[in-house]
């Protein structure tokens, strides 16, 4: 049944509640609720390329059953490593770094056992961390994945572009809006970004998958 089946694409990306899974997805929270509950029999199409686009869940499988729950992009098949881009960024973790054109330098392959689910290598990036704010979880050099189809909602370390300054830090989504942002060495503060007071700009590009010790 399609109900069986999304709670199984849920719990394999990692989210516990119907909640997490209508933010991550971008679907309604009620059309998640329909959906498990049986009273949905069928995905629309834009529902059906959205998690094969950006989650890798083949729509085959979604509307039979039959087949594999997850596809291999093009660019990973028949190969057992992934291969991902490295950015030109080294992301701020200290005072943060001005970048204004971020290109593609570089590109690394990765055996596919570091990931517990298949990816999209389009919508994951490598980035050089810089500074030490966020030691000892991350020191000044080490990489870090960051997946762009989860940039908002779920707490964790993202890589967030504010007031033209490319950082990594730890973020806290609060209930009232607010997000507070955390620098896991204690000799920085943490810091509160409230969306209706505050006029930097300010976006998180990508979550925290991995990190690569130089």
């Amino acid at each position: 049944m399609l109900s069986e089946r999304i709670k199984l694409v849920r719990k394999s990306l990692k989210c516990e509640t119907q909640k997490d899974f209508s933010e991550l997805v971008n679907f309604p929270f009620s059309r998640v609720q329909d959906i498990e509950r049986g009273k949905v029999k069928e995905l629309k199409a834009s529902e059906l390329e959205t998690l094969q686009e950006n989650f890798l869940i083949n729509s085959w499988w979604l509307l039979t059953g039959k087949g594999e729950m997850f596809i291999s992009n093009d660019t990973t098949k028949n190969s057992d490593n992934y291969f991902i881009d490295l950015l030109n960024v080294r992301a701020g973790a200290g005072e943060g770094i001005y970048n204004y054109v971020i290109e593609t330098v570089d590109t690394i392959s990765l055996d596919k056992s570091f990931f517990r689910t298949p990816i999209n290598t389009n919508k994951i990036k490598g980035i050089q961390v810089d500074g030490d704010s966020m030691e000892p979880t991350l020191r000044d050099g080490d990489y870090v994945l960051i997946d762009e189809n989860i940039n908002f909602g779920t707490n964790g370390i993202y890589a967030i572009q504010y007031g033209g300054q490319i950082l990594i830090k730890r973020l806290q989504f609060k209930m009232d809006g607010t997000i507070l942002i955390i620098s896991d060495n204690d000799k920085y503060d943490k810091e509160v970004f409230n969306p209706n007071e505050n006029q930097l700009p300010f976006q998180v590009l990508g979550i925290k998958i991995l990190s690569i010790q130089k």
